[in-house]
């Protein structure tokens, strides 16, 4: 589940770019792992402004 908010702004994209939401969010999944791979420990924690705001 995505806050309404981050829902709003991938539909937007995916709009804009002319794909799939679910392909905007692949790609963003996909970039994560890319980034920290090999890492221990992950910046997983949202910060102060967004938690609490998920769905």
């Amino acid at each position: 589940m995505l806050p309404e908010e981050a829902r709003l702004r991938v539909d937007a994209l995916a709009t804009a770019n002319h794909v799939s939401a679910a392909w905007v969010m692949r790609h963003a999944i996909l970039k994560f792992l890319d980034e920290h791979e090999g890492q221990r420990e992950l910046p997983l924690r949202l910060p102060a402004t967004r938690r609490g705001q998920s769905s």
